[in-house]
């Protein structure tokens, strides 16, 4: 096999990273265990893609996969048309100088300032003093820290040492960027400023940029698309907003719950029926159900009134999701007609104990 990265047959140039099949299988004494299950995904060219999971699921494996740290036990897996799985090291340093990677512990060597940091991949990399300086320069200029050049890292806070991370991952002029959990040490101001840069990065510099996370703030503030993982498989997968307004998955159910109050659990249930003499139902809210609104405005001339007693909305990309739990106070024939008329417009759920 070449030292060099092969070139994928016939490229398509819209696909950053494309898996096909891919599993990554450890070994603990006699038994395999697959970290990464037979997962078939492709990221976009130009987006921002979320890996989202709770801890075991393999999406820190994965992102290993993507940058080579880790080698696929099956399957195929290209990034920018060259094929990764089944390399080389040698050939696989070459193809990292096209990727960026930033750290949840920053990952930063503090005997060095902050130029020096930032200036390492490019020594690596070859590039004569003028070059590095001048790239240097301009980094820390575009992630806001042209004034800490001569700063030591722990002379930063956690944000400013992120910050360094992202102008050292972008030093090398890379077409993909692996975020992997790089906000979890951060505070919630911080995680904001943070994520901000990297919109910047994306919008500006025209990076894919991959974020592996378990918050899910962090994928509704900042992703165009994300995968849901569970036990190395990818459950569930697409545009944010449609995954997490409609989860089809128990895990991503959990998910959206952690943001937006969902239908009564069956303790809850009980609590509210105790509390509320009226009947309750359970409606989900999206984008596509405007219809909502007009029909409970026309309750009163039904003969029915309703509260609003349990629920939460949310927004993802400029359009509202949630779930709302009414109680509706009538004659049983004219409730049972608005729920039927609630029917055609959203879904609609009886509250049980």
């Amino acid at each position: 096999m070449s030292s060099e990265i092969a070139k994928a047959s016939q490229p398509v140039s819209q696909d950053m990273v494309v898996l096909e099949n891919v599993t990554k299988e450890f070994k603990t004494g006699k038994k395999t265990f697959a970290a990464v299950d037979d997962v078939s995904l492709t990221i976009k060219r130009g987006e921002i893609f979320a890996i989202i999971g709770y801890s075991g699921a393999g999406k820190s494996t994965l992102v290993r996969l993507i940058n080579g740290l880790e080698t696929t036990t099956s399957g195929t897996l290209t990034v920018d048309g060259r094929t990764i799985s089944g390399q080389r090291e040698s050939a696989l340093r070459e193809a990292r100088h096209n990727i960026g990677m930033i750290f949840q512990q920053f990952n930063l060597m503090n005997s060095r300032t902050v130029a020096s940091n930032v200036e390492f991949p490019l020594k690596v990399a070859g590039w004569d003093k003028a070059k590095r300086r001048a790239r240097v320069q301009e980094m820390l200029e575009f992630v806001g820290l042209a004034d800490k050049a001569k700063s030591y890292p722990d002379q930063l806070s956690g944000g400013q040492k992120q910050r360094v991370g992202i102008a050292r991952a972008l030093a090398t002029s890379p077409s993909l960027l692996l975020a992997d959990e790089s906000t979890s040490a951060l505070d919630p101001e911080t995680t904001s400023e943070v994520l901000s840069l990297l919109k910047k990065v994306n919008a500006e510099l025209g990076i894919t940029v991959v974020v592996i996370t378990h918050e899910m703030d962090v994928v509704s503030s900042i992703a165009d698309r994300v995968a849901v993982m569970e036990k190395g498989r990818v459950v569930e997968l697409g545009n944010v907003y449609d995954v997490f307004s409609a989860p089809q998955t128990e895990v991503a159910q959990r998910f959206v719950a952690t943001t937006v109050k969902q239908a009564p659990s069956k303790d809850e249930a009980a609590e509210l029926k105790a509390r509320h003499r009226g009947y309750l139902v359970n409606i989900e809210i999206t984008e596509g159900n405007q219809g909502i609104g007009k029909v409970l405005s026309y309750l009163g001339n039904r003969g029915v009134q309703f509260n609003i007693v349990q629920g939460g909305l949310e927004t993802l990309q400029g359009k509202s999701y949630g779930n709302l739990t009414l109680e509706l106070i009538g004659e049983v024939t004219s409730v049972d007609a608005v729920i039927a008329e609630l029917g055609t417009v959203t879904r609609v759920k009886e509250v049980r104990s």
